[in-house]
């Protein structure tokens, strides 16, 4: 807070955001200098979107640095921000707004989790198909803004499908929506996505309207495995040619399809279909007959819905949680895009580096996204050396994914090593834009300062 401290004194921020909301909701910031949470003097539970914008007004007025916070389980993502004097938390902000059934859309405000919609919705037979990590945790507001996706991204697509409208407060006040509550909107630009996954540093979202799908009659997950990597790569580009439409196609590492309770002596792929019955057993002995034919086998078939989303949940949760991470721990998550058929060398090349390293590794990539995310977790007495082991893990793997074309986000990392390196690992050419709509939107740089791309 050394900014401020000449304007006020910490005493007088805490009473000026008394008079917006109770006491109750002005509680002392995380302090404790964790890497993976943010550090802030106060913390501010507004309860509606009126508080929110005065909390903003005064943030900007006295040049306070505002950290907007959901869950917190992504405090970890994004460079590192600069010094944060006060954590905008919109827990208090949360439940849903109106559920129009008959026509397939839900509004909600921003601090509901992800998993109080997908309750509220499933009494009518419907969800939200964001498959996120965390979703116990995670709010609807920091999925957004992070721009978060989990492997049903194969079949449904990613947040930008599905939202179609919000109200995002801007940092002097202003409300302003974005998009309007009709499926079908045509109408001027869609700045719906110029906010997702600006990581809260253009404004602070209270609400948002989705499309939403009716909950599938019949699902099933397959896992197939006991082949070798080129096996696997066939069978993903006769599949990419068939008329089959899975909902979920994922190559993960023998790690990561052993925590579903399965051993493969290498990589498996995970291919998942959602439809009508019939629909999903046709795939299913369409995919069986393939396997045979290739010499791949066909593991498990998971077809009780439970079975079904414990096995996602799996692979969604292999990006860490601020919230589960002490500072002993050095935990690192990459994500990597590329082309679909690039996924086996993303796969070969995370785990020859891990290998190199001594690092366990977790790997989930999407044959249908091209969009591949990898963790690797380590811990030892002396984490300033593991920490430089991590650090150059990530730079090796970022040369490695250049030299095949495929571009990288560190997605989550600890303080210390988010310092010391570039989190994307590329300048687009399209800084001068972005500068220029964050000297609009923000010209005080109080939101999240310096956590995206540029320094922005």
């Amino acid at each position: 807070m050394d900014g401020t401290k000449a304007k006020l004194e910490n005493g007088q921020i805490s009473s000026s955001l008394e008079r917006i909301v109770s006491e109750n909701n002005i509680l002392p910031g995380d302090t404790n200098r964790s890497e993976y949470r943010i550090d802030a003097y106060l913390k501010a539970l507004p309860e509606n979107e009126k508080q929110v914008a005065e909390i903003l007004c005064f943030a900007d007025e006295h040049r306070l640095s505002v950290a907007p916070q959901g869950g917190g389980t992504k405090d970890a993502y994004g460079q590192s921000t600069k010094s944060i004097d006060l954590v905008l938390s919109l827990k208090a902000m949360s439940g849903v707004l109106e559920h129009s059934a008959g026509d397939l859309m839900v509004t909600v405000l921003a601090g509901t989790t992800l998993r109080e919609l997908q309750a509220a919705l499933k009494t009518a037979g419907q969800f939200l198909p964001l498959d996120v990590a965390w979703d116990d945790q995670s709010t609807i507001g920091g999925i957004v803004n992070s721009g978060a996706s989990g492997p049903r991204r194969a079949g449904y697509g990613s947040v930008r499908d599905f939202l179609i409208a919000s109200r995002i407060v801007y940092p002097n006040g202003q409300v302003i929506r974005t998009g309007a509550k009709v499926v079908k909107n045509v109408a001027g630009y869609d700045m719906n996505k110029l906010f997702i996954g600006s990581m809260g540093t253009l404004g602070v979202h209270t609400e948002f309207t989705f499309k939403i799908r009716p909950i599938p009659a019949g699902q099933c997950l397959m896992v197939i495995g006991n082949a070798h990597v080129e096996t696997l790569r066939t069978f993903q580009n006769i599949l990419l040619d068939s008329h089959l439409e899975p909902c979920v196609f994922e190559w993960v590492n023998k790690e990561t399809v052993k925590c579903i309770g399965i051993e493969t002596q290498g990589p498996a792929v995970l291919l998942g279909f959602a439809d009508v019955w019939p629909s999903v057993d046709e795939q299913f002995r369409h995919v069986q007959q393939l396997c045979q034919e290739l010499g791949a086998t066909v593991m498990s078939e998971l077809r009780v819905a439970e079975e079904f989303e414990s096995a996602l949940s799996v692979l969604r949760n292999i990006l860490p949680n601020s919230n589960l991470l002490e500072d002993g721990e050095s935990v690192v998550s990459m994500k990597m895009m590329g082309k679909l058929t690039d996924v086996q060398a993303m796969y070969e090349a995370a785990e020859a580096r891990a290998a190199q390293y001594g690092f366990s590794l977790k790997f989930s990539g999407g044959a249908l996204s091209g969009i591949a995310r990898v963790t690797v977790e380590t811990a030892g007495e002396d984490k300033a050396d593991i920490n430089r082991s991590l650090t150059t893990w990530i730079r090796n793997l970022q040369s490695d994914m250049r030299n095949i074309g495929v571009r990288t986000v560190v997605d989550f990392a600890p303080s210390s090593i988010r310092n010391q390196i570039s989190i994307w690992d590329e300048t687009t050419t399209d800084q001068k834009i972005m500068r220029g709509i964050k000297m609009t939107i923000d010209p005080n740089e109080i939101l999240n300062p310096g956590r995206i791309m540029g320094g922005l």
